[in-house]
């Protein structure tokens, strides 16, 4: 049995919202990569996904951090990064390593593209869970836990002044910042306001449901992904269909992965706007998508593909009521 295993933990979650000063927050950046729970015993080190499996052979170079941890027992939150030339997480270098467990692979890619472990909060030290105690006093005991190399980084935070360095953290290059209630306690799996996540431009999760039928170029791919996310009441909802930010490859690939998903009954109630036939797909692709605002009839406007999220689970594209437009 894994460390992880005998007690399994997911992480706290975030609600989206605006920048905003406070005294009884603390704001850090928001690093773009994989969330994973660190579990450290004596000589012993693993990681946990936020889907509770076992990523510690994709990223062999984080083994090098326990003579970094001063501990004997310690479980830690953090994000496993790849980070590019101006010190920025690079998301797209990242999946390059999703899923790999092959040594001699996992060998090749990690020499271009080398993992770093980012912690942000201690949950347990040495036999004595603090996962009550403030916020603020668990990033004090990490810190001072912690010493900083190639693949381990202590994320630092500011007090205060929210809106000044979230200008300064998209002018670096970040997505945004998470704002983080300092006497607040880590809530296992709960998504609330006392964590905020900020972010620069609108990004949100969704749900591959299904995809239009391709046209001229694309008839051998598609012309659009059907895409939908979870409402407050835990209803799967169609957000709208997005056919723009692929790439020949990216078009390719995500059809082969259609392909073997494909399903006759409608995913989704009530008629779907399309120019071409739906053909339905079972709801397990999740993919994040830029957009401009949402709709009160729950609508993203122009919505943009990014990139398919595979450690991510469909349960998780969730549409909260506060990035709803009034």
């Amino acid at each position: 049995m894994t460390l992880f295993q005998e007690r399994p933990i997911r992480p706290m979650l975030a609600k989206t919202g605006e920048a905003f000063d406070s005294e009884d927050y603390l704001f850090e950046v928001k690093w773009d990569g994989l969330r994973a729970i660190l579990y450290k015993d004596r000589n012993k080190l693993e990681l946990q996904n936020r889907n509770l499996r076992d990523v510690t052979a994709s990223y062999p170079e984080i083994q090098d951090i326990r003579r970094q941890i001063r501990s004997q027992k310690a479980i830690i939150d953090g994000e496993v990064v790849i980070l590019g030339d101006k010190g920025t997480p690079d998301f797209g270098r990242l999946q390059t390593r999703f899923g790999l467990n092959d040594h001699e692979r996992v060998d090749i890619v990690r020499g271009t593209n080398p993992a770093t472990y980012v912690a942000f909060d201690l949950l347990h030290l040495d036999g004595k869970d603090i996962l009550t105690i403030p916020l603020e006093d668990r990033k004090r005991k990490l810190r001072n836990l912690v010493t900083e190399g190639p693949h381990l980084l202590y994320s630092e935070h500011v007090e205060k002044t929210g809106m000044k360095y979230y200008k300064e953290a998209l002018k670096l290059g970040f997505e945004g910042i998470i704002a983080k209630e300092r006497d607040s306690n880590y809530s296992p799996g709960v998504r609330s306001s006392l964590w905020i996540k900020i972010k620069g431009s609108k990004i949100l999760d969704c749900v591959v449901v299904g995809y239009t039928a391709g046209e001229g170029a694309r008839g051998s791919t598609f012309g659009s992904l059907v895409v939908a996310a979870y409402d407050k009441n835990g209803q799967l909802v169609h957000v709208g269909n997005v056919g723009g930010g692929f790439t020949n490859d990216s078009l390719e690939n995500i059809k082969q992965r259609l392909d073997r998903i494909v399903r006759k009954a409608p995913v989704l109630e009530g008629p779907i706007e399309a120019p071409t036939p739906v053909i339905w797909v079972k709801p397990s692709l999740v993919c994040e998508l830029r957009y401009a605002n949402i709709t009160r009839d729950k609508k993203l406007r122009f919505p943009r593909f990014l990139t398919l999220r595979t450690d991510k689970k469909p349960e998780d594209c969730r549409l909260e009521e506060d990035i709803i437009s009034q």
